[in-house]
């Protein structure tokens, strides 16, 4: 009798054991499941990710020097903002290649150093090229920005507790589908644009330090064009610009005046469907806007706006 109790309890443990394993197990799974989904930061939650999009020279770097962020790389503070964006990412042979590599695994690293972005491999496999396994290659969203793969792994993975991406697009979004972000869309009207890129190219020209950070006007105008439209209705605050009144010889005269031709002027008037007499007002694009957008307008001395960010960010 008192072998078979002895027994019984052995045969306990064992069943005990076993069941702790079979969780533990599952539990892992679960949990490299949810990392590869991208999910893992939305059960912890203990981080503050902002998207902040807008054109080229709407004022996302006045935004960022307001919340006193600085590049990830540069940060020894993960409790204090950084910034991370694609063009930390970008080229070969330089400090944005190697950020890449080290978010690569080994084996595709070696593959692509010098010459490649390493979450691409699966398009060259695809083709029949002989490459090294990369595990995360099916991750890539075939025409994407390949460096938002990698933007998208340094949040996720990072000690960064409040982190400001930098874009001109909303695709980091469709690499972050579980992650919990506050989008912040930045407009910026024409006339304020235009001064930014002119006072940019400015610096550009009599400062080395930023020698290249000019801007092409029809490339900031064309980024606008993607994001915004003209209406004769004037549009609610949240969702355009009410306080800015264009006309179609106000924006001509002040693309002119910026060095634009003709013909990318009427190709301009055209994309936002400001081609009639009378006033308008400036709207986010239906296709554009998303639920989940905040939009934010800057206002010409780039200081009252700020107040709208703060909110934003509570």
């Amino acid at each position: 009798m008192f072998i078979n109790i002895i027994d019984l309890y052995i045969v306990g443990a064992c069943f005990l054991f076993i069941k702790i394993f079979i969780v533990m197990k599952l539990q892992e799974q679960i949990s490299r499941m949810k990392s590869m989904m991208g999910l893992i930061i939305e059960e912890k939650q203990d981080k503050s990710v902002v998207l902040l999009d807008g054109t080229s020279s709407a004022g996302k770097s006045h935004t960022l020097k307001h919340l006193r962020a600085v590049p990830y790389y540069k940060a020894n503070d993960p409790n204090r903002w950084v910034v991370i964006g694609t063009d930390d990412f970008s080229g070969v042979n330089n400090e944005g290649e190697e950020r890449r590599l080290k978010l690569d695994t080994p084996d595709i690293a070696d593959w692509a150093k010098g010459k490649e972005y390493g979450i691409v491999s699966g398009l060259y496999r695809k083709d029949g090229k002989d490459v090294p396994k990369n595990p995360y290659e099916d991750e890539y969203i075939e025409g994407t920005d390949q460096r938002l793969w990698y933007v998208a792994q340094e949040i996720k993975t990072g000690p960064w507790k409040k982190i400001a991406i930098d874009d001109i697009g909303k695709g980091i979004l469709q690499y972050l589908p579980g992650v919990k972000i506050k989008y912040i869309l930045l407009h910026t009207p024409l006339y304020v644009l235009l001064k930014n890129v002119y006072e940019r190219n400015e610096r550009a020209k009599n400062d080395p330090n930023f020698k290249n950070d000019n801007r092409d006007v029809k490339m900031v105008l064309d980024q606008y064009s993607e994001k915004y439209e003209a209406t004769k209705s004037k549009p609610d605050i949240n969702e355009g610009d009410p306080t800015t009144v264009l006309t179609k010889d106000g924006v001509t005269d002040l693309l002119q005046k910026n060095g634009m031709s003709d013909e990318h002027i009427n190709e301009f008037l055209n994309n936002i469907n400001l081609t009639d007499d009378g006033d308008y007002y400036i709207k986010v694009r239906d296709t554009y806007m998303t639920p989940e957008t905040q939009l934010v307008n800057v206002d010409s001395e780039r200081t009252v706006y700020l107040k709208d960010i703060d909110k934003a960010l509570k």
